[in-house]
């Protein structure tokens, strides 16, 4: 666990994987729209690809799987049986999350979401969640020139809110975001979902914890701990 500055002033969330239980759906859309188009893309490759950026994941799976990967065919059918889940079956909230937003907001403590996601489906996948009116804030990967794990959403959520990235606690739940908390100079609370951060990159998070409620705590505890 990393020590942690002597103040805390506001909470920037990731999207999917931390709030809303949709990264398992996306995995079974990509491995199933590449099925169709004849190629198999196994689990591992797909877990590589938890919380890169769009721009991001599309060169990792070329890499992976070769230049005559046919992509934007598996890509589009991807997205659009994604949607169809989405829209049909709706989008799980993770146990936990309404319990914290709530207490943010009781404690007038700003918040925001940073995520890899495109702006378009970020707003409406926190519709469909019935999170939308939780944040005035929303930092997609297609409004900054890099997505995670580079640091560009994260440094402009906090342009966005007027906080100190130091003063600021992220919560993540993949490998890829802690690395882009963490350079953008937050302290970041990993609550991992397909995967946890491999033991290369577990020393940069300030602690790993199996739920938001567990989260949840360690937020109470950071931010009534002030100034020392």
């Amino acid at each position: 666990m990393r020590r942690p500055p002597a103040s805390f002033d506001a909470v920037v969330f990731d999207m999917d994987g931390l709030m809303i239980d949709t990264e398992r759906v996306a995995l079974e859309c990509w491995i199933e729209s590449a099925r169709v188009a004849g190629w198999e893309i196994s689990r591992e490759t797909c877990l590589a690809l938890v919380g890169l950026g769009q721009r991001e994941s599309r060169q990792a799976l070329l890499d992976r799987m070769g230049g005559k990967f046919p992509l934007a065919e598996v890509s589009a059918r991807g997205r659009e049986r994604y949607l169809q889940r989405l829209r049909g079956e709706g989008v799980a909230v993770k146990p936990g999350l309404i319990e914290l937003l709530d207490w943010l907001a009781a404690r007038a403590v700003p918040v925001a979401v940073a995520t890899s996601t495109q702006h378009e489906l970020a707003l409406e996948k926190l519709a469909l969640a019935g999170l939308r009116h939780r944040f005035e804030t929303i930092v997609c990967g297609d409004q900054v020139p890099k997505g995670k794990p580079a640091p560009d959403v994260y440094r402009e959520a906090m342009t966005r809110i007027d906080v100190d990235p130091a003063q600021c606690i992220a919560l993540e739940d993949s490998e890829i975001g802690l690395r882009a908390a963490h350079a953008a100079g937050l302290t970041c609370i990993v609550v991992p979902d397909l995967l946890p951060p491999s033991p290369e990159y577990e020393p940069l998070a300030h602690a790993i914890v199996p739920t938001l409620r567990d989260a949840h705590r360690l937020v109470a505890e950071m931010l009534a701990a002030g100034p020392g």
